[in-house]
């Protein structure tokens, strides 16, 4: 009888070490991916994006921090020419506010300044700089090339419109 108890007390023991040793294991996995996860949040608000910035303030706490959340991804996604999703924030924003940038970013208000200014007899250098600005804005890369290239013809020596020439043109 003495050697049935003593060869059941090891398959005991090591019974209960692979117990320990999973509850261990188990344990410092899930510190592990603590860590991981802090490290993540850590790294995403020391180098986040503007998008992710403008998206983490849209939900804080904070009614200064929320409303300029919202103007700040409202801005991006025109930016972005994301007029859809552009149009859901406004409800949230003060008109007063989005108006000019509406104005300056709006394809058919840019359509309209384009249409001006091409229409115009005698433009000066900032009318084909605006205008370089505005066909860019609507996609016409071509022509924001020629149109910053009169402007670089009528003043070769601004120093601004030789960098948006040469980044224009890259």
């Amino acid at each position: 009888m003495k050697s049935n108890n003593i060869k059941s007390q090891p398959v005991k023991k090591s019974a209960l070490s692979r117990e320990k040793w999973y509850e261990v294991s188990k344990g410092l996995i899930i510190i592990f991916l603590v860590f991981i996860i802090s490290l993540n949040f850590f790294v995403l608000n020391k180098r986040s994006d503007i998008f992710t910035k403008a998206k983490k303030d849209l939900f804080s706490l904070n009614q200064g921090d929320s409303y300029s959340g919202h103007l700040n991804l409202w801005r991006l996604l025109v930016q972005n020419n994301d007029w859809v999703n552009a149009v859901k924030l406004e409800d949230n924003l003060n008109p007063s506010e989005i108006s000019d940038y509406k104005f300056n970013y709006q394809p058919t208000e840019l359509q309209k300044k384009a249409d001006y200014l091409n229409n115009k007899k005698e433009k000066s250098v900032e009318d084909y700089i605006e205008l370089s600005r505005v066909q860019l804005l609507l996609g016409q890369k071509q022509d924001s090339i020629k149109s910053i290239k009169k402007a670089r013809q009528l003043d070769p020596i601004r120093d601004d419109i030789d960098r948006l020439y040469y980044s224009l043109s890259e």
